[in-house]
């Protein structure tokens, strides 16, 4: 059975949803599973970091070197602001693609995709992905960062060196996920997959939790 590590990133901006961990990860079947918790207390770089994007490529980035000290199989980098599907690593692993994502809603959102496809690869001009673009495990140009499974021959090779926040790419806004992917792509010409039955709960900071396609519920009560 390969050997996943699930890379937890926390900061004091997500202090809302810190309640679920460990509970979401006990929640997770698969066997072969450790946990890593990335913070600011016991990596202090994290806090000056400027942006939210920066925390996420530092915080992934030491995700990324403690799994390759520790010679795992594979990386999911999970949220802690999300509430997975029990056997989510069997889900992205049935796939049998080393670069596949669940499917999130965006917060407030429950019929938005995080993901894309690119009109253009050269200008890199994105469209929000369609309930038809992630129904069949399709090859998407991006998916979110937030429930991502990384294989060890990509993240050997390929990491978030490089990245300089949102300005990265001159002229428009890359997210660090999105960057990864870019930089994934130019490298490896590897496109991430969609695994179209692992959908995941996006807990928002209002108590409100948002889930594809068009579910919502209240976690917490005001």
């Amino acid at each position: 059975m390969d050997s996943v590590l699930v890379v937890y990133l926390y900061t004091h901006h997500k202090e809302y949803c810190r309640f679920l961990y460990p509970k979401i990860f006990n929640s997770l079947t698969y066997k072969n599973k450790t946990a890593v918790m990335i913070d600011e207390d016991h990596y202090p770089i994290l806090s000056k970091c400027k942006t939210g994007e920066d925390v996420c490529a530092v915080g992934r980035q030491i995700g990324i070197e403690l799994a390759k000290n520790r010679k795992v199989d594979w990386i999911l980098f999970m949220d802690l602001d999300l509430e997975p599907d029990p056997e989510t690593i069997q889900k992205l692993l049935a796939v049998k693609h080393c670069l596949v994502g669940a499917l999130v809603a965006a917060r407030g959102n429950a019929w938005q995709v995080i993901g894309h496809n690119y009109k253009n690869r050269k200008t890199l001009q994105r469209e929000w992905l369609k309930p038809s673009d992630v129904d069949k495990n399709q090859y998407v140009d991006g998916i979110s960062g937030a429930c991502l499974l990384v294989a060890r021959g990509i993240f050997d090779r390929v990491d978030y060196s490089g990245y300089k926040g949102p300005d990265t790419i001159p002229g428009r806004f890359t997210a660090d996920d999105e960057y990864l992917q870019i930089k994934i792509f130019k490298s490896m010409k590897i496109r991430p997959k969609v695994a179209s039955d692992c959908i995941q709960w996006h807990y928002h900071s209002d108590g409100r939790a948002f889930k594809l396609f068009g579910h919502q519920k209240i976690w917490r009560a005001y």
